[in-house]
Parts: structure tokens; sequence; C-alpha cells
């Protein structure tokens, strides 16, 4: 990320006074092996959101089981996002100037395995909000180096591509990991058998982030820069100093840029709310955690196939009309599923619907994104929209809990319904001008 970055994305540096790091595929770069560096980051995908999938919503029902209310859940919510925020600046620039993002990706499997095992230890409400922001940290790091692989190493015609299958394998671990914790928490019975389960599905999530370690030491310089003597790239001694806030304002005034950090923000907070009160809905319905899981695993299912789908589907359609197309359908079947929540059948197909739609936006606006940008300052923009997110994924949760307390839990999920209409709304009226 850059002086001053961005959500899931990216690299860094100012428009005139970018570092460029990415060169077009005219200009000969060196790329390690296409299906190798991605299929490898597809894989840590899968397994860190996983462990995230698993861990979040079993962090919920922990905090149940402690006592905590909505405005509490929202509050660890959003510190999960809170922290990550005043590192995420400071990792994108230093993925822009790295030669190899392992090192960055094995620093964020790490915390993340701390995280995970503080949610699990912690015997108290401000251990698992302490827990749950490292957790958050350890997350965005592997988010951005992962992107940044991306930007880094995929030319302008493969951004739909790698980002795609990029999110697919997020939708794949954001399937499985509910899966997993609904399976061992349901059949957990009294207050002191679902304590244990609870601890254990958490410990469960850290032994993943384990395996993504493994990956790592083992992948050699999979994610290690090859770059030629003709590529663009400057000295050291003759790197620039980052535009900081003034070079964040220089991409925000881009053309199209604000639409589609505004997108990304509810397209990416939407998914956040869903996995911390899609449980208290269901708690407040009498819904079991498995099929709490179900529902889950299903909106990330569907999220897949649209992101594998999403090759095909852009030979039909503009991305633009597939970004509105996402954002109206997200909106409108995922506020309709929890009105629905008490039958399961119309429950599972509204979400799985709104999950489809969700799921077909993120890619999208990350490859929006960095096309909107010049080559060399494609980092930057990713930068900056991944800190707009994170803002968002802490101001939301916090306005989602305090919703729950005056409408139900269902207010939190209606809440970012609206951000998705909003978006709807504003790429659909104000684009045509």
């Amino acid at each position: 990320m850059p002086g001053t970055a961005s959500l899931i994305y990216g690299e860094s540096a100012p428009s005139a006074r970018c570092i460029r790091v990415l060169v077009s595929r005219s200009s000969g770069r060196s790329r390690p092996s296409t299906t190798r560096w991605l299929w490898l980051l597809v894989a840590v995908a899968v397994l860190s959101q996983a462990a995230i999938h698993l861990i979040r919503p079993t962090t919920t029902y922990k905090l149940i089981d402690l006592g905590a209310d909505g405005m509490t859940v929202g509050l660890v919510t959003a510190l999960y996002s809170l922290l990550p925020v005043l590192f995420a600046l400071a990792t994108a620039s230093r993925a822009q100037r790295a030669s190899s993002l392992r090192p960055l990706l094995l620093l964020g499997t790490a915390l993340m395995s701390l995280g995970a095992a503080g949610t699990a230890a912690a015997p108290h409400v401000a251990g698992i909000a302490a827990a749950s922001a490292l957790l958050g940290v350890g997350q965005i790091v592997v988010v951005i180096a992962g992107q940044a692989a991306i930007a880094r190493f995929a030319g302008n015609d493969q951004l739909d591509f790698a980002f795609g299958w990029f999110t697919a394998g997020f939708a794949a671990g954001q399937m499985v990991g509910p899966l997993v914790a609904g399976a061992i928490l349901d059949p957990a019975a009294g207050a002191a058998g679902a304590t244990l389960a609870i601890d254990r599905t958490l410990w469960w999530g850290t032994s993943l982030t384990g395996i993504i370690a493994v990956l790592l030491l083992i992948s050699g310089r999979t994610f290690h820069s090859h770059r030629r003597a003709d590529d663009s790239v400057l000295p050291s001694s003759q790197v620039p100093h980052q535009g900081g806030i003034s070079h964040a304002v220089q991409i925000i005034r881009t053309p199209r840029v604000k639409s589609h950090f505004f997108a990304s923000i509810a397209l990416i907070g939407m998914m956040d709310l869903l996995a911390a009160f899609l449980p208290l809905v269901g708690d407040e319905a009498g819904i079991s955690p498995l099929w709490v899981g179900v529902l889950l695993a299903a909106r990330a299912a569907a999220s897949m196939l649209s992101r594998v789908l999403l090759p095909l589907l852009r030979r039909w359609f503009s991305r633009h009309v597939l970004v509105v197309t996402a954002l109206w359908g997200a909106g409108s079947m995922l506020g309709a599923s929890t009105s629905v929540t008490q039958y399961f059948p119309w429950a599972l197909l509204t979400i799985a619907l709104g999950g489809f739609f969700l799921g077909l936006g993120q890619p999208l606006t990350m490859s929006a994104i960095a096309e909107a940008v010049p080559l060399h300052c494609r980092s930057s923009a990713l930068a900056l929209s991944l800190v707009g997110n994170r803002v968002g994924q802490v101001l939301v949760p916090m306005a989602a809990g305090g919703l729950t307390g005056v409408v139900g839990a269902s207010g939190g999920v209606w809440l970012g319904c609206l951000l998705l209409l909003g978006s709807g709304v504003e790429k659909t009226v104000f684009w045509k001008k």
C-alpha cells in the first residue's frame, strides 16, 4: 500500500512521483509461473478465510456465552477492523518495495495465529476484543500481500481472472469455515458443553493458520520478483518521499475512483456484517449454530460460483453493468433474507442469491480501481481502498450494533443492505451524467 492507501488490493506511489513497480506486458517484465504463484495464493486465501470465518462466528457465540449484547458484538467486530487500519499503509508501502512478498505473508499468518489462540484462551470480553484486533491485523497483512502479488505479476488482461480466482478462494474458505464451526458447536449440550465446544472450535481455527505457514515456508521463491534490467524501478536511494494524505487526495480525485471505493466499502461491509450478525439473528430466531453455519456457507458457495463464472460473464456484459447488478441484487436479496429467517428454505434461497451477487461485485471493484489509476500507482489506489474498507468495517458494525437495540438483530443486516442499495443508486443514476 502506498503512502496513504487501500482495502483489499495493491501497491503504492504518487502519480507523477510514483515508483513504477508494475510495467506493462509489452515491456517484457519477468514474472513467476502464472499457475504457481496464483494457485498458491488461492490456497492461502482458502485456508486464511476458512480460519477467519470459523473463528469470527464462533467469537460471537463466545461473547453471547459470556452475556454480551448486540452492542458489544458490534464493538468487538469494529475492533477487528480498527487496529489494522493503523498498519495498512505501512504494510502496503513495504509490499511495494519488497523483492519477495513471502515474508509479509508469513508475518500476517503468524499474527492471525496469535489472534486466534488469544480468542480461544481469553476468559473475558476485553481479552476477546484485543485478540480479535490482532486477528484483524494478521488478516489485512495477508490480504495486502496477496493483492500486491496480483498487482505486481498480473497484466491488465489478467486482472479480472486473477482477482476472480483470488476472491473465489476467499469464498471457498468462507464456505468451509462456518460449516466446520456449526458442525462442532451444534452437538454441544448444556452450558459447560457449549463453552468447551466454542473453545475447541477456536483452536481448530488456530490450527488452520499453521497449515498456511507450512505452505508458505515450502513455497521457495514463488513470490519473489524477477525483474529485468529494463524494468522501470528506481534504486532505493532515488525513491521519492511518499505523498501521504496529499497523494491519497490525488487518487480519490481520479475520475470514478470515489464511486468504486463506495461500492467496495458496501460489499466488504456486508460480508463483515453477515459474519458477525447472522449468528445473532439466528440466536434470536431460535436457529441452531449448525443451520446458521449452513446459511453462511451457502452465501460463500454462491459467491465462489459467481467468481468462477466471472470470466464467462465478462464476455457478455460490461464490468459496470455487472457491478450495478451485483449491488442491487445483493442489497435486495440479503434484505429479504432477514424477513424469512424462520422459513429455512426461503432463507437459504435468498441468502444464496444475495451471496452470488455479493461475490460478483468484490473482484470487479478491485479491477475497476486498479484500471482507474495509472499503472504505476495501482498498489497505492488498492491500498487506499483497503483503508476505506476498514474504516467502513469499524463504523458500520458500531452503527449496526446500535440498531440491534432498536429494531432487533436484523437491524445490523438491514444497514448493510441500505449501503449496497445506496451504492447501486449512485452508480445507476449519477454515472449516466
